[in-house]
């Protein structure tokens, strides 16, 4: 699970909605890519077709611009002015301060594979990762001196929320999927000669997500993994892989390669995440106030009308009077 500097999910959404229909158009048979050539523009603007009807990038735009059109202008203004503002103040995230951001945004997740999991949920690249990580550390020095966090207000939080500091007990597994008994069991055979898990799992797992992690699957507690794999997970000692195991997603190699008891996190050692997690929340409540002003100020102006007013309760020049996602 992530815990540290949570990023918008907006993006998520154009990202995905994006990928579909790109996935849509380079699917489509290649007589039909011909046709849309020899056809000119009009063929050309078609991005899908659902029997004798077709869908339209002008029609495709309206549908994201009403969906998600003005959380995502928000956060593309946000980005640019905070750009601004930190080059008029001489603040800048230097190469070592970024990669230590990312390192820790990494480092948050359970797994490798649960991180490349979030950026492909996210749609987004490294690149895209750093930028990410590169804005929030901005507007963490734009807001600086409204992001100090004493002990007091530590232990308040901590008081507040002291469940969630309870972690059950966990375990880390490691898997390869296969489809058939047969491979599994040829793969078993492997490991019984001392073939490297981590290596199977990258050659020959079905599971896209974990393989190039070695199949890692993170820490997971009772519950949160496959009745059969948790049973099976049961008699096997730290280090050790267990037989076939069959589920509906097809056969598991498992090992076993940690384990971590039932525990409570004490004030003292949640603070550093604490300290991140409300300077998280204060931020989601200044940003959206200092966009306000700017706009009042007329040095931002929004052109286009609220798109998707479902979404929350517009001001006259388009921008949500609701809104408190931060990038």
């Amino acid at each position: 699970m992530r815990k540290w500097l949570p990023v918008g999910g907006l993006a998520v959404l154009i990202a995905v909605a994006s990928f579909a229909i790109y996935a849509v158009a380079n699917e489509a048979k290649p007589e039909a890519r011909a046709a849309a050539k020899a056809e000119g523009s009009e063929t050309a603007s078609i991005v899908a077709t659902v029997g004798q009807t077709n869908i339209t990038k002008d029609e495709l735009y309206e549908a994201m611009l009403r969906q998600v059109g003005a959380q995502t202008l928000q956060e593309m203004v946000i980005r640019r002015l905070a750009d601004e503002q930190a080059a008029a103040k001489g603040l800048t995230v230097g190469e070592g301060e970024l990669a230590a951001g990312m390192d820790k945004m990494r480092g948050s997740f359970a797994s490798e594979a649960d991180f490349q999991s979030y950026l492909n949920s996210a749609g987004l690249d490294e690149a895209g990762f750093a930028a990410q990580i590169k804005m929030q550390l901005l507007l963490g020095k734009l807001f600086a001196s409204e992001l100090e966090v004493t002990d007091e207000q530590v232990a308040q939080f901590y008081g507040l929320n002291e469940a969630s500091f309870h972690h059950p007990a966990q375990v880390r597994l490691s898997h390869i999927l296969v489809k058939t008994e047969a491979q599994a069991k040829e793969l078993h055979a492997e490991l019984a000669k001392g073939a490297d898990f981590a290596k199977l799992a990258a050659e020959f797992s079905a599971d896209v997500a974990t393989r190039e992690a070695g199949g890692d699957l993170g820490y997971l507690a009772a519950g949160q993994t496959a009745p059969e794999l948790e049973q099976a997970a049961a008699q096997l000692k730290t280090g050790a892989y267990g037989k076939p195991v069959k589920t509906a997603y097809g056969y598991h190699l498992l090992k076993v390669t940690d384990r971590k008891p039932a525990s409570t996190e004490t004030a003292a050692q949640a603070k550093e995440r604490i300290v991140e997690l409300i300077r998280q929340q204060r931020l989601n409540e200044l940003v959206p106030q200092w966009l306000a002003g700017f706009t009042a100020s007329g040095e931002v102006t929004v052109r286009i009308p609220n798109p998707n007013p479902g979404a929350g309760t517009a001001d006259s020049d388009g921008t949500d009077a609701n809104a408190t996602d931060t990038p």
